[in-house]
């Protein structure tokens, strides 16, 4: 177990112009003083270094505003600590600044409990759990003049900030639930509070995931992107070809109209002549054997020969128009074959820029090619949702891992071991500090409120007070501080019991722990250590050491700026 030894104290109130430096045995220091003299006031200023409140302040100490610093040792190494009112400083042995903090709770108490290593946590008023300040952890070691010889742990102030403490200050300090206890706590409520934010991921991803798929129709879920790809270009393959082709038949059939218009030309040109040799034929018919033209006068022979000639002329246009006819038909044939097959090529090219632009089922392409875009997102939010499973998943076993540590330190037969330790212990202390009276009842359980009367409640509390450090010193895995101890001489002890009590608290005193006692009679009492004596009423301060403390004090402040 690490142990912290308090070395020296230096007080200044630059109102007051005074200062006083007090060191300390690392074993015992008995600080006596009359009443008056300024001993509960070292003694208060102790652990209110450490941001330990205790209940009652002299009005006037608290009107001087003095500045501590308290030097002490915590497992080798040497550490100060500087108070001024809510501001605190923290220095290494070189007193370089370590760190600076303004108030307790949010402030130096977090850097306190790292570096004691307490990990109490106990639950504020608004149900927040938090580690508690220093008052808490030091509790055990303080005994104050004014309240602690009345109640036990109640030394300091403001401690029902946090709810149903006692009990858990009690459990932690008597190492029924020890460090271990809350540091697999404090790892379980980090893995829960994991485990809610992967929760919270989880329950959006999956809210995302159901408005996407009701988005999703259900005629395209099925759909193969990369066949449904494939198939579009063959289609848009085959329109490229159909396109071709009916280029090539929209030539064709211009050529053919051309032909057809070309024949047709000479259909007419034959038509025409034959009309004309008709009318030459039957004029021939009409002459005699000579007829005159009538262009150039010439005189013409009109004979048999030449009327036949002209009916000749007339069979051969017949036949050419009938040659010429049949090339019309098959040409026509063949525009209405090739427009059959435009029409056809047309037809298809039609059907698939329908199959390319019509909804399959209620969706179009473009329809498709949107929701499968969703569905990728889908797929991506389910990898997501899959993944945080996992993690949860990975989470709830740490945390199931975590549970079965933590059996040994909820181990009833632990738990109830310690118990009976206490119990032995405290009905041990009191017959050596002879009360005899305390029912067993009052005292049996370990949180027990001690509820003796007269001059036998301080040595009954100081029976319990001296059980549970000797619990701590075998059980408690924290720190183990000085025992700080004011005015033991309450309720009118007689000499007899006030000189068991000193006897008492320097023979228990944990091996290993420092003890600090504050006294108005020492009773010769014999220890290892040192005393230091006040004499002067009303003033702890004092003028002759303020001109040294004052310039540490200004030069520490300095640093911290």
């Amino acid at each position: 177990m690490k142990r912290m030894i308090i070395k020296e104290i230096k007080l200044v109130s630059f109102l007051e112009e005074k200062a006083k430096k007090v060191t300390f045995h690392p074993n015992i220091t008995v600080i006596k003083g009359d009443n008056h003299t300024g001993k509960s006031s070292l003694i208060k200023s102790i652990y209110w270094t450490f941001g330990a409140d205790p209940k009652d302040l002299h009005p006037k100490w608290k009107n001087a505003n003095v500045i501590s610093l308290v030097k002490f040792s915590l497992d080798g190494k040497t550490y100060s600590i500087l108070r001024k009112e809510r501001f605190f400083a923290v220095f290494d042995d070189e007193m370089n600044v370590i760190d600076t903090f303004n108030g307790i709770t949010n402030g130096i108490g977090p850097f306190i409990a790292q570096l004691f290593n307490y990990k109490m946590v106990l639950n504020n008023s608004k149900g927040e759990s938090l580690i508690p300040p220093p008052a808490y952890f030091l509790l055990p070691f303080y005994i104050d003049q004014d309240i602690s010889w009345n109640k036990n742990w109640e030394s300091f102030d403001r401690l029902s900030q946090f709810s149903n403490w006692r009990n858990d200050v009690v459990n932690y300090h008597t190492g029924i639930r020890p460090n271990e206890y809350y540091e697999i706590n404090a790892a379980i409520r980090n893995y829960k509070k994991e485990i809610s934010a992967l929760e919270n991921e989880r329950k959006i991803s999956s809210n995302f995931i159901s408005k996407i798929s009701n988005q999703i129709k259900e005629e395209v879920v099925a759909i193969d992107t990369v066949q449904f790809k494939k198939e579009i270009d063959e289609l848009l393959s085959l329109y490229d070809v159909l396109n071709k082709k009916g280029s090539k038949l929209k030539q064709k059939i211009l050529e053919l109209e051309n032909h057809k218009i070309h024949i047709e030309q000479q259909i007419k040109i034959v038509n025409s002549t034959i009309a004309e040799l008709k009318d030459d034929f039957e004029f021939a018919m009409e002459q005699t054997d000579s007829v005159e033209c009538p262009t150039c006068g010439n005189i013409y022979e009109n004979s048999f020969a030449e009327r036949f000639a002209i009916a000749k002329d007339e069979d051969t246009c017949k036949e050419l128009l009938l040659s010429l006819n049949s090339d019309l038909k098959k040409i026509v044939e063949s525009i209405q074959s090739e427009y059959k097959s435009y029409d056809k090529n047309n037809h298809e090219q039609e059907k698939i820029k329908g199959i390319l632009s019509k909804k399959q089922g209620a969706v179009k392409l473009k329809d498709i090619i949107l929701n499968e875009g969703k569905r990728e997102m889908n797929l991506l939010m389910e990898e997501e949702i899959s993944s945080l499973n996992n993690e949860i998943y990975n989470n709830e076993q740490q945390i199931e891992d975590l549970k079965e540590e933590l059996k040994e330190f909820e181990d009833k037969k632990r738990q109830k071991e310690i118990r009976t330790k206490y119990f032995n212990l405290m009905q041990s202390n009191l017959m050596k500090l002879d009360v005899l009276t305390m029912s067993e009842k009052s005292y049996k359980t370990i949180t027990s409120k001690i509820a003796e009367t007269g001059s036998g409640k301080p040595r009954a509390l100081l029976a319990y007070y001296f059980s549970i450090l000797e619990v701590m010193k075998e059980f408690s895995t924290s720190v183990f501080c000085p025992i700080v101890i004011d005015s033991p001489n309450q309720q009118d002890q007689e000499k007899a019991n006030l000189d068991k009590m000193l006897d008492f608290i320097i023979e228990k005193k944990p091996e290993g722990s420092q003890l600090i006692l504050g006294l108005v009679e020492m009773n010769d009492i014999s220890f290892e250590g040192k005393t230091l004596i006040l004499n002067e009423k009303h003033s702890l301060l004092g003028k002759s050491e303020y001109p040294t403390i004052s310039v540490e004090i200004k030069d520490l402040l300095e640093k911290c700026e």
